[in-house]
């Protein structure tokens, strides 16, 4: 069943009896208002959010890596008075072109490494993006807490000025004494400091959407208009099975794993030596000399650069069993999430009935039953004021557990790889 209709189905039976329209009044049209949805507020979050922006600044600078990782280094250009004689009769010039040639492997081994970091940056991306929207659904929902039990609480209001009537109005006939009336009356000041609170809560939610946003200044966002809808749960296993499928971290401890790996390869192919290939050509600035050409292979010999390379073998493999276990706890860490969150949802959903079916009809009978009877001498002030105020406290936890639920079916989709995206 549709949450808002249950929730107006648990308004119309609240007072439809107690003269509510009369202290009402004649209600004038209310001039339109502004609305926010959840899903226009998660776009907007995505296409304004500095932290996913900048993000997105990261990726495209990773996409550079694998380009800079796998380039030649610049041949080396060399000009020089070779074999100059002291006489200066002869000035021989030699321009020497030498260009470093990695061993094959090292440049295809650097290029496997950053071209990880690309996939990196993009599930890293792909994190930050779940984040955002997971705490703007939670400031969402807790704006709309604050709407929704703001409008409740204003009709409590109303409620207890019914219930401070019908003490008046005894008084005024001498079947009430004064003292009932004061306590009647302090009674609506009390629910008054409530409106204060909420007021305070849909400011907090407000300023918490609007430093998602980037923004530092106040504006006013619209009236929240996504309830929540119950939907059946899947199999807590299903469940699993999802997240184990679905997480943006797990794929993320996947690709640094083969990062890893892939520096144990590239720490390998360093070993081979370093080569270069160089030509030359001399010509006589001065002289008689012939001109000549030389053309050259080089190659490092693999000695000292041995310990680098051994040692950054050793770090790779010690990175790549960190990552393994990671990745065994991080399988556990979500397993725990996604049984806490199906708990959760499963918990609110049956709050949520217990007060829609059974709370809230019940105390609305209650204050019924209790107004009959003070009217008629029965029952004392106490008692009517005592079920009048669980009736109100009974509609607002309801409000309560609406957004609490709407909150707790996000969690849990989020826990299961779902919500990262529009």
């Amino acid at each position: 069943m549709n949450l808002c209709v249950a929730h107006r189905f648990g308004q119309a039976l609240v007072f439809v009896s107690l003269t509510l329209a009369s202290v009402q009044g004649v209600a004038s049209p209310a001039p339109p208002t502004a609305t926010l949805s959840l899903d226009s507020l998660l776009t907007e979050v995505e296409s304004r959010s500095p932290t996913l922006l900048s993000r997105q600044a990261s990726e495209r600078a990773a996409q550079t890596h694998a380009r800079q990782a796998g380039a030649f280094d610049d041949p080396m250009v060399m000009v020089e008075l070779w074999q100059t004689p002291t006489t200066a009769d002869r000035l021989p010039l030699m321009v020497t072109l030498r260009q470093p040639i990695p061993w094959p492997g090292k440049l295809s081994a650097r290029a496997a490494v950053a071209r990880l970091d690309e996939e990196r940056a993009q599930t890293e991306t792909a994190l930050a993006k779940r984040s955002l929207r997971l705490a703007a659904v939670r400031s969402y929902y807790l704006l709309l807490l604050a709407h929704r039990s703001l409008t409740v609480q204003s009709q409590n209001q109303k409620l207890m000025q019914v219930v401070v009537s019908s003490v008046d109005g005894r008084y005024r006939v001498g079947r009430a004494e004064l003292a009932e009336l004061l306590d009647a009356q302090e009674a609506v000041h009390e629910q008054e400091t409530l409106l204060y609170e909420l007021q305070r809560d849909r400011e907090q939610a407000e300023t918490e959407i609007l430093s998602l946003l980037g923004e530092q200044s106040r504006r006013p966002l619209g009236v929240p208009t996504s309830i929540p809808e119950f939907a059946p749960l899947p199999s807590l296993e299903t469940l699993i099975e999802q997240a184990m499928r679905g997480r943006p971290e797990l794929a993320l401890s996947q690709v640094m794993r083969k990062q890893a790996q892939a520096k144990v390869s590239q720490a390998r192919s360093e070993r081979a030596p370093d080569l270069a290939v160089s030509g030359s050509f001399m010509a006589p600035l001065r002289g008689d000399m012939e001109r000549t050409f030389t053309v050259g292979i080089q190659t490092s010999i693999p000695s000292f650069s041995l310990l680098r390379s051994s040692a950054a073998e050793r770090e790779a493999e010690a990175l790549s069993e960190q990552v393994r276990q990671d990745q065994n706890q991080l399988a556990a860490t979500i397993t725990a999430e996604v049984r806490s969150a199906y708990l959760r949802v499963a918990t609110v959903q049956r709050h949520l009935s217990l007060h829609r079916e059974d709370l809230i009809p019940l105390s609305d009978r209650a204050v019924q039953a209790a107004r009959a009877g003070y009217l008629s001498g029965r029952i004392g002030l106490t008692l009517l004021l005592s079920t009048t105020q669980r009736l109100l406290q009974q509609r607002l936890a309801y409000e309560r557990f609406l957004a609490e639920y709407g909150l707790r079916r996000a969690e849990l989709d989020f826990s299961v790889g779902q919500g990262a995206a529009p």
